[in-house]
């Protein structure tokens, strides 16, 4: 019996709790190259709208898995950067091991951007990717400024700091004080502070993508990136609702290739997906653009050893 509702596909259980799904394969398969996608906030198996649309388009050669960390769904409120890196870092181990003579790329969508950043410039020991892809690569920070006053901002955080003061920076913040930003998912306040990161030094440890950074700032993440020396793309929603109005989306992306060239390759269709909004669910053109280069940035990367 055949169902709309069901998804062909292989979970791989790499150490427990740690699964991921691998889209539209069979054991069998033949395809040696890897395509981890990392969703962002609330995000989880499919809940990402045009992930269907890429394992459909993917070469042969190319898979793409989701894994289900342990921040996914509602959890991000009570994990952290870290966390999620030393899980990235396990599936990329069991995707090298599996297919040893294949490539591995991080694929990172909103939030999920902020984790291929903190794999990619971190110098702990970890195992290497082949290539980055950024998303939707909003600032949490402007994000929240766009559907919260100032008032209840700087309030949430001034609730957060207290709590961090008094050594309880673990625990959940009240809903009341959340559910406007994150409704009912718990939110500690030392996660609070990494996403929203007050000023004046906004020195949250998710604040990677925000606008107002200046160029030494930029040289410490962007920069260091562009060291990796991977292929490395932005693929930025020209038409994301959680990016303030008063961004100049083309100049902010400009301004990362920039430092990430200084020391590393820019894919050639970087750049801004025109009347692109944060997931792509209304479908059409832009979703094509994104899918045609996302799987461009592949095709090129295979090129590379070839």
């Amino acid at each position: 019996m055949s169902s709309t509702n069901t998804h062909p596909g292989v979970l791989h259980r790499i150490s427990p709790p740690l699964v991921a799904f691998e889209h539209g394969r069979s054991p069998k398969s033949q395809a040696f190259n890897t395509v981890i996608f990392l969703g962002g906030l609330c995000d989880g198996l499919l809940t990402v709208p045009y992930v269907p649309h890429i394992v459909s388009a993917l070469p042969s050669s190319w898979a793409l898995v989701e894994p289900i960390l342990s921040s996914s769904y509602r959890q991000f409120g009570i994990a952290s950067l870290g966390e999620d890196v030393a899980q990235i870092a396990q599936l990329v181990e069991y995707f090298r091991t599996l297919r040893p003579e294949g490539k591995v790329v991080l694929l990172g969508h909103s939030t999920g951007s902020q984790q291929v950043m903190h794999y990619s410039i971190h110098p702990s020991p970890r195992p290497d990717i082949d290539g980055a892809i950024f998303q939707a690569s909003v600032s949490d920070r402007e994000a929240l400024a766009t559907f919260l006053s100032s008032d209840d901002y700087q309030s949430t955080c001034a609730i957060a700091q207290s709590y961090i003061s008094e050594g309880r920076g673990e625990d959940i913040l009240p809903f009341k004080v959340t559910i406007s930003s994150f409704q009912t998912a718990p939110c500690s306040a030392r996660r609070w502070m990494s996403l929203a990161s007050p000023g004046p030094d906004h020195e949250g440890e998710d604040d990677y993508f925000s606008s107002d950074f200046d160029d030494e700032r930029l040289k410490k993440t962007f920069g260091e990136l562009g060291k990796t020396g991977k292929r490395i793309s932005f693929l930025y929603s020209g038409s994301d609702q959680y990016v303030p109005s008063t961004i100049d989306k083309s100049k902010l992306v400009e301004k990362w290739h920039e430092h990430v060239r200084r020391g590393g390759a820019i894919d050639e269709d970087s750049g801004i997906v025109r009347g692109a909004t944060h997931t792509l669910k209304e479908g059409g053109q832009p979703l094509e653009s994104l899918v045609g280069r996302i799987i461009g940035f592949l095709e090129r990367l295979k090129k590379v050893d070839n």
